[in-house]
């Protein structure tokens, strides 16, 4: 896949981009620069909101994306186009993705999209009818799944910072084997045998004879989904646990360190009300919308179904008046009708008639007043002008449904609400806090910490217990005494088949990933440049790890390596995913440098940025990448270089040629 142009009107920061950034083969990087506040972050959105589209929930947050400068204009809407390319099934293809986002009559956030695939195109809005628009939406997320679905865009298109966010705690070996699973491709052969191995037991319980065995065989398999739920109910608390563990440990250092614990308490008492505050804010409005689509229940359910019902006796009725109206308008002209009098009169003159008192005006006046209160009735004519307009409106008003919106905002907000209850109690410890002036919370980040390790120990308890299950589970069979079931046997191998598959691919590709993340690291991992002897990646997709060994023999325990450490690993397993995964997309990375110090900077920027991909957007403030000294290291491998420029009085940003005025070498 190769982003060849971004077109942005109206978004965010840009009243009107438009950006060629197609690459060279022997130059991948396109640099782009600009201060804090520039505009890189919004680029950034653009890009991926123009693939992905704008999740836009309301009014308000439409008229939050909307540029500052567009309001109060004639036309006040949301564009974004992307040009790319990129080979489905071998073929190469062009493709040319434009959406656009405005409210519609009620208020509402539409959206308009239109897909042209080597001039075949695809589109569906708001007026589009609702089965037409499923077909037409199909067809286009199928298309960008092709080239690079938004599951997998988080591994390729990403902020280092945040990467850097996520890797804290014991995260690390979770983010690679989710990054491994999904670009390699290895987990849809996973969720088959997965698949296999609830038909296979579906079928196991069908074909028993003994009702006993059924029944036991029933039981079992009950017991095996029990035990499914309570491994995911403990792996949620652990979620919870590390979420409670990463969002207050700044805090508990701090009171820990004896700093002044009443300020800290008080800010994170300040965030939490904030979300709460947020969360009332968001329940107003919804009960708002919710008030406002009872009131006109009929235009978004009746007029629809009353226009779809009567669309051709409409149709005919209006076909009919019209032409009549028009009929009686071409018949004769006012015009038209005073040259033939004027013709008559003359003609009569010559004859020795006295007309020289006649007006031929008032005479053609008169005679169109009486034809047209003379004219031909029409079957329709019974209709008043008023109400013929009222069928107009009726078959051409395009109706919208909000109904669906309001069912997602609702199930968002029931599960934000039902949060929140926790969310004040944990205000209300903190307050308790405040007011008794003790470190109690101490003990309950401590207690926290204590819990992860005990639901670590349960949930490792538990996938022993399933394991035992599954041995019971694959005792039952179907009864030697009758003839063996050609599909029950196939079916019985297809989990074994697709395990073997997706471990297959993992140790045809585990070695070219090995290899080349040695390589990588020993050339940008700075704390331990060319020091690793060997990358280890399991050939098990169900107990996937992942170690990294020093020269010396020892393992380097990825837990133990700073943020910074672990930002270059990421880094360098998404290139090998990149090389070796079942995509080819561009790679965009947000605040390139994140957390990196000053010699893992300059390794990346010599070792890996020019090598990661066929197209490397980077977007950078000239504190990451310095003009004097670091664009220089890869101004080789540059094909386009940008200045994001913004105009503070205007509200806008505009773009200039050059990286803070540095331009390619020619």
């Amino acid at each position: 896949m190769l982003i060849k142009r971004i077109k942005a009107k109206n978004f965010k920061t840009y009243l009107n981009l438009d950006l060629d950034i197609t690459t060279d083969p022997d130059k991948p990087i396109v640099l782009i620069g600009g201060a804090n506040g520039g505009g890189k972050t919004t680029f950034f959105d653009a890009i991926y909101g123009a693939l992905y589209g704008l999740d836009i929930k309301s009014k308000q947050h439409f008229n939050e994306l909307l540029n500052a400068g567009a309001l109060n204009k004639t036309e006040e809407k949301i564009e974004l186009e992307i040009h790319f390319s990129g080979k489905v099934l071998n073929q190469e293809q062009s493709y040319v993705l434009h959406r656009e986002y405005m409210l519609n009559t009620a208020q509402k956030p539409v959206e308009g999209v239109r897909l042209n695939m080597n001039g075949t195109i695809f589109s569906y809005g708001g007026a589009t009818p609702f089965a037409q628009r499923t077909e037409q939406e199909a067809q286009v997320n199928k298309i960008i799944k092709a080239n690079l679905p938004e599951e997998l865009s988080k591994y390729f298109l990403f902020d280092a910072m945040e990467a850097g966010t996520l890797l804290k705690e014991d995260r690390l070996k979770r983010v690679i084997k989710e990054n491994i699973e999904n670009a390699m491709g290895f987990n849809k052969y996973l969720s088959l045998a997965k698949a296999a191995e609830s038909l296979t037991q579906d079928y196991t319980a069908q074909s028993l004879d003994l009702e006993k065995e059924k029944k036991e065989y029933l039981e079992i398999v009950n017991e095996k989904k029990d035990k499914d739920k309570e491994i995911l109910g403990l792996m949620d608390k652990q979620e919870e646990a590390l979420n409670y563990s990463i969002s207050n440990k700044e805090l508990y250092e701090q009171l820990k360190s004896g700093l002044d614990h009443e300020s800290s308490i008080k800010k994170k008492i300040d965030t939490l009300t904030d979300q709460l505050d947020q969360l009332k804010t968001r329940e107003k409005e919804y009960k708002e919308e919710i008030t406002t689509f009872s009131n006109n229940l009929e235009t978004h359910i009746c007029l629809p179904k009353l226009s779809q019902v009567f669309k051709n006796e409409i149709s005919l009725i209006l076909k009919e008046t019209s032409e009549s109206e028009q009929s009686s308008k071409e018949k004769l002209s006012e015009p038209f009708l005073q040259e033939i009098l004027s013709k008559a009169i003359n003609y009569l003159d010559t004859q020795g008639y006295d007309l020289s008192g006649v007006s031929v005006t008032e005479v053609a006046e008169k005679v169109l007043q009486d034809l047209k209160t003379n004219k031909k009735s029409s079957k329709f004519d019974y209709f008043e002008p008023l109400e013929i307009k009222a069928l107009e409106k009726l078959s051409s008003e395009g109706y919208y449904n909000p109904y669906p919106f309001l069912i997602n905002k609702k199930t968002e907000l029931d599960i934000s609400i039902k949060a929140s209850t926790k969310t004040q109690q944990d205000i209300n410890n903190f307050k308790a806090q405040v007011s008794g002036k003790d470190f109690s919370f101490i003990q309950q980040f401590e207690n926290n910490e204590a819990q992860i390790k005990a639901l670590e120990i349960q949930i490792a308890e538990s996938k022993k217990d399933l394991d035992k299950i599954d041995n019971r589970i694959h005792q039952f069979d179907i009864p030697t005494t009758e003839e063996p079931d050609p599909k029950f046997e196939k079916l019985k191998k297809l989990e074994p088949l697709f395990e073997k598959i997706a471990n297959t691919l993992l140790k045809n590709k585990k070695e070219q990933i090995e290899v080349r993340m040695k390589e990588d690291l020993n050339a940008n991992l700075e704390a331990y440049k060319d020091m690793i002897s060997k990358v280890e990646l399991s050939e098990d997709l169900k107990n996937l790890n992942f170690k990294l060994y020093h020269k010396a023999g020892n393992e380097i325990y990825l837990s133990q390596l700073n943020t910074a450490s672990k930002q270059v690993v990421v880094q360098v397993l998404l290139k090998s995913l990149h090389e070796f995964g079942d995509y080819d997309p561009p790679v965009m990375i947000d605040t390139v440098m994140g957390v990196l110090d000053e010699h893992s900077r300059s390794t990346l920027l010599e070792n890996y940025f020019p090598t990661l991909s066929h197209q490397t957007i980077l977007l950078s403030s000239d504190s990451e990448i310095r003009p004097d000294s670091d664009f220089q290291k890869i101004e080789p491998f540059v094909s386009k270089t940008f200045t994001l420029i913004r105009d503070k009085e205007l509200q806008k940003t505009h773009v200039s040629e050059g990286y803070f005025n540095y331009q390619i070498a020619e």
